[in-house]
């Protein structure tokens, strides 16, 4: 997000030396717009756009983006430490060098790869039991990644609703955590995010969907 075109230039053809593929918006309503509807592996900002502190302030409390690398654009002598207190995850500044910027996407590259398979989504059909609230409802997965399930029941709970999840795997011990419903709809479609899994449970459930699971694509 930047209405300065240089500035756009040089971090598409950095973005392109690692065959990504950016994306430019000129002020922060469009960013926002473009940010509600996708989910992005990096955001760079021009702190000097009208409201760039507070769109950062939004990505960091938005949902698909709230753990989206974020890259802040700051004037020469701008305070790098109050840019990431206030979200950023690296500060350039500028006028933007080319090489520079090429040399903080390479850092970046383990936090994007980590969040994408965190949004990873395995198409898996599989048992659940559900309980919030004294209320216990069986359900079925759509699909699963490392953040959460889709499922379909009967009933959907309310949005925001603390969840206990048993999840029956095929083989093994049933895979049990606690999380919260992210989304629901009257049809009985829901969206569990997680929270609280143990370190074991968690390795045999990422396990078990790298083998079984096949894996669609983060949205772009």
């Amino acid at each position: 997000m930047s209405g300065d075109q240089r500035l756009s230039t040089t971090v598409t053809t950095a973005a392109h030396e690692f065959a990504g593929i950016a994306r430019y918006a000129g002020d922060t309503a469009a960013a926002m717009a473009y940010i509600s509807r996708r989910k992005l592996d990096g955001i760079f900002v021009d702190l000097r756009a009208d409201g760039a502190l507070a769109l950062l302030g939004t990505i960091r409390r938005g949902s698909s983006n709230r753990f989206a690398v974020v890259f802040a654009c700051a004037g020469e002598h701008e305070d790098a430490s109050r840019l990431l207190n206030a979200g950023a995850n690296f500060v350039l500044h500028k006028p933007l060098d080319g090489e520079e910027v090429s040399s903080v996407l390479e850092s970046a590259q383990p936090l994007m790869e980590a969040e994408r398979q965190r949004y990873m989504r395995h198409q898996l059909t599989l048992p659940v039991v559900l309980r919030t609230s004294g209320r216990e409802q069986r359900v079925m997965t759509s699909n699963i990644s490392r953040g959460g399930m889709a499922v379909l029941g009967i009933e959907a709970f309310e949005p925001g609703s603390a969840v206990q999840f048993v999840l029956q795997l095929p083989v093994g011990k049933p895979v049990e955590g606690r999380g919260e419903v992210a989304w629901s709809n009257t049809d009985g479609a829901m969206g569990i995010r997680f929270y609280l899994m143990g370190e074991e449970v968690k390795k045999t459930l990422w396990t078990w969907m790298e083998q079984r699971g096949t894996a669609g694509s983060p949205s772009a």
